[in-house]
């Protein structure tokens, strides 16, 4: 075992419950923490173009989409998010994160939502972040998907840096 790999930790499962006390039980995983979802936003003002140009944003604007009643199986009704074909969203992580200065973070889908043909794309978590998530959403298949407030659908996995660093000083923090 290398342990100057930034991926060791000495019991992985038990630094994550340190790092990130009171998630559900069933949040922590071997690899990582699964993160739940919060919230599902939309693109607003499609006419407009936007662009990042020497340094000077300009993005669209997101507003939140409302959750549906969906019926799921037999007779059981499910209340959640209609994602629909081939269009982006932005789905926000549940609850505020904070990055200690010598972690990095990065963010892979779980795999029952990539077998069901909608990715999350995600970046970087910075030390020093301190906020909420948010990811790409994107439905490929020609049919909606369902997906309720509250599930796990992404994965956080964490890096040790060796020392601290200056932490994350961008537009995103809270």
């Amino acid at each position: 075992i290398d342990k100057s790999n930034p991926l060791y930790f000495e019991n992985k499962e038990e630094e994550l419950r340190k790092l990130y006390p009171g998630l559900d039980e069933n949040q922590y995983q071997p690899g990582g923490i699964d993160l739940k979802l919060g919230n599902i936003k939309n693109f607003k003002n499609k006419e407009t173009v936007y662009g990042i140009v020497n340094g000077m944003k300009q993005l669209p604007e997101q507003a939140d989409i409302k959750e549906s009643a969906v019926k799921m199986g037999a007779t059981k009704l499910e209340v959640g998010f209609m994602l629909e074909p081939h269009t982006p969203y932005i789905a926000v992580v549940q609850g505020k994160i904070k990055i200690p200065l010598n972690i990095l973070q990065l963010y892979f889908p779980r795999s029952s939502l990539l077998r069901a043909g909608v990715d999350v794309r995600t970046a970087v978590g910075d030390p020093g972040f301190h906020g909420h998530l948010s990811f790409l959403i994107i439905n490929h298949n020609d049919t909606p998907f369902f997906i309720k407030k509250g599930e796990r659908f992404a994965q956080m996995v964490c890096m040790r840096l060796d020392g601290d660093t200056n932490g994350y000083d961008g537009d995103y923090n809270e």
